[in-house]
């Protein structure tokens, strides 16, 4: 599989995430696989602030896995051109520049997917904020004409706008490629991209991911151009919206102890075992940036089978930069299986100063 390599310029605290995936299977019309581009969310904002409160007493054992009804991938289209043609209600003009109306149940369909995806996590839902549509098809019309992605497009680029801009600089974005190969992807593969990040070009990164599983994220907004063109390449690209919402965002109705990743039972298709496991702790529940004092310098990570078997555990790393909640614990694990519920320990965790035990479990079921 061709690796398509791409320069991304970002802010300081924005490291490239260039990452390439496969978007999925073929949509049945027996072409070959061209990889579509994946890259993070720009800079974050608020930045971390340099000091917090001391947190009040909270538990840090996850509750007992509850059942969440998380939505079975949707079919294959019976080609490409099909499954582009069912996303719109008016199509994209993308050498016309025009991005096309996207159908009411596709954002109806991504918002459901990220409230099944948070509630694995213990998150509160997010609503839908179409206030932002504009921006994020604008975005996506950019990266589709292009055939890169960017969160900072030079207004050189065919199809610029400031609207487009301002949803590059706030969204995650999938796609960019411009092949006629290039594989059909549904909206669960591009949450299944984001969320793994196996193909990141950049070590030890996992920014899409902390932005989908910010306890403060409180809403969303999707934009996707798809099209075939007359030449017969077809090009793809989407944006999902992340922060810097038009109206602002409400307080989230609750805010878990922590953020990990995998947690409870989680569908095989959102997880990669290539993948980083992540952990996020919750020092303070008024916002966003006041979870930067968080140290992870002296933790230790234990994950044991259900025999008490220790996983070896590698590429561990940790950060305090704002991508989601501005503190991150991350590593690899060696041996992991399907359906094996595995006991995650995060020991000597400091939060404003003080030590802490973290305890959860995870399964990864078909």
């Amino acid at each position: 599989m061709r690796i398509i390599r791409q320069r991304l310029t970002h802010a300081a605290l924005a490291f490239p995430l260039l990452l390439t995936g496969c978007g999925g299977e073929g949509g049945g019309d027996g072409s070959s696989s061209t990889p579509i581009v994946v890259a993070p969310a720009p800079a974050p904002s608020p930045s971390p602030t340099a000091s917090v409160p001391a947190p009040s007493p909270s538990p840090t054992s996850a509750p007992t896995p509850t059942s969440v009804v998380v939505p079975p991938a949707p079919p294959r289209p019976a080609s490409w051109a099909a499954g582009a043609a069912a996303l719109y209600t008016s199509a994209p003009d993308v050498p016309g520049c025009r991005t096309g109306t996207l159908a009411q149940a596709v954002k109806d369909d991504v918002l459901l997917r990220m409230n099944a995806l948070r509630a694995l996590h213990g998150l509160a839902p997010v609503t839908y904020n179409e206030a932002d549509d504009a921006q994020m098809m604008q975005s996506s019309l950019m990266m589709a004409a292009n055939g890169a992605l960017e969160h900072t497009p030079p207004s050189t680029w065919k199809c610029w706008s400031q609207t487009g801009y301002d949803g590059s600089s706030t969204g995650n974005l999938y796609g960019g490629t411009i092949s006629p190969f290039l594989v059909w992807s549904t909206e669960d593969d591009f949450i299944g991209g984001w969320m793994t990040e196996v193909n990141n070009l950049i070590a030890n990164n996992v920014g899409h991911r902390r932005w989908m599983l910010d306890p403060f994220l409180g809403k969303i907004a999707y934009g996707r151009v798809a099209q075939v063109l007359a030449d017969g390449k077809r090009t793809d690209a989407a944006t999902l919206k992340v922060f810097n919402f038009t109206g602002g965002v409400p307080a989230p109705s609750t805010v878990p102890a922590f953020v990990a990743y995998p947690q409870g039972d989680y569908p095989a298709r959102w997880f990669d075992t290539r993948a980083l496991l992540s952990f996020s702790a919750i020092s303070s529940t008024a916002s966003r940036g006041a979870n930067g004092n968080v140290s992870f310098a002296n933790a230790t990570i234990t994950v044991r089978d259900p025999g008490g078997t220790a996983l070896a555990v590698s590429e561990v790393s940790f950060d305090n930069v704002g991508y989601g909640i501005p503190n991150n614990l991350q590593w690899k694990l060696a041996g992991l299986q399907s359906n094996v519920r595995y006991a995650v320990t995060i020991a000597n965790v400091r939060v404003a100063g003080a030590a802490r035990t973290y305890d959860y479990t995870f399964r990864i079921v078909p």
